[in-house]
């Protein structure tokens, strides 16, 4: 067995879902309804500072998660402020309004007490071939011979593992395409979003693609913009912005050049989560000087 590790969070799951949990979690910074936001004229961003090709603090490439965020902020008429974070606890730490790549999920939100925006960007655990490996074509036509590397302690680590299959757990997606790249391993239980960015740094490789969640629905997600008990307006706002992305090409064109593929998810609508319980200060929506307590739908 093959364990990987180290100190950098590279991967959509160790750097997006610990953001899920810290931002939901936080305590110590009360959040900002849009009034506030655009009075200070910035929008704060929880994002790793070294996990290309999703953010990174170095170097002339920002990441797509920084660069969709600036845009959003263009379209709120404010700043984007980058917190750069790299452990699920420093959440709790920093005052940052919104986290990327948010997996729209109802009972992630019920746990973290997150909102999140309409969703954007279909995703989920992908597999990964060198080339000359085209006749399998998912999960189901992976043979138990196969080595597959996955991330340890992952939902493709346990999905695979409870189908009998030979799996290779790694600390990180790249380090895990490189050891498929190099024969180490048959294939790789990776996010599209990862698989893109390598064949798009190693073009000699051309790893094959598939989306192997299509046919697994369990190992499929949209993703969408996480925000921490915000207001009806700042929902409002980033809902029309995400909307205007869409339509105008932003994400296709941003995802691109990271040499991601843009897939639509497969709703283009918000979910709420009803409170049946007195509403906290966070939930209270602002109205002129004083904050009246009403639901903030």
């Amino acid at each position: 067995m093959r364990l990987i590790g180290g100190s950098r969070p590279h991967g959509v799951l160790a750097v997006c879902i610990a953001g899920l949990i810290g931002l939901g979690s936080a305590a110590k910074a009360e959040a900002r309804a849009l009034e506030d936001i655009q009075r200070r004229g910035v929008l704060s961003l929880c994002a790793a500072p070294n996990a290309l090709p999703f953010a990174s603090k170095r170097g002339e490439r920002r990441g797509y998660q920084i660069e969709l965020a600036q845009a959003l902020a263009e379209r709120l008429g404010v700043e984007l402020q980058v917190e750069w974070v790299l452990l699920s606890f420093q959440y709790r730490e920093v005052d940052c309004d919104i986290a990327m790549d948010t997996i729209a999920d109802s009972e992630a939100q019920l746990k973290g007490n997150l909102r999140w925006s309409e969703p954007y960007q279909r995703s989920g655990v992908a597999l990964a071939f060198r080339p000359e490996s085209d006749r399998i074509t998912g999960f189901d036509s992976l043979d138990r011979e196969r080595r597959v590397g996955v991330m340890q302690g992952s939902l493709a680590h346990m999905y695979l593992e409870q189908r009998g299959a030979r799996t290779v757990p790694f600390g990180f997606e790249d380090e895990m395409l490189e050891a498929l790249a190099a024969g180490e391993i048959d294939a790789a239980a990776a996010t599209p979003l990862s698989i893109g960015y390598y064949n798009q740094q190693h073009p000699a490789s051309r790893l094959r693609l598939v989306h192997a969640y299509d046919a697994a629905p369990e190992l499929g997600w949209d993703l969408a913009i996480g925000m921490r008990r915000s207001d009806r307006f700042l929902r409002k706002a980033v809902d029309q912005a995400v909307e205007e992305m869409l339509d105008d090409g932003t994400f296709e064109r941003i995802y691109a050049s990271y040499g991601i593929e843009h897939r639509p998810p497969e709703r283009r609508e918000a979910v709420r989560i009803e409170h049946n319980k007195p509403l906290e200060e966070g939930e209270c929506v602002r109205l002129g000087p004083s904050r009246e307590c009403m639901a903030s739908r």
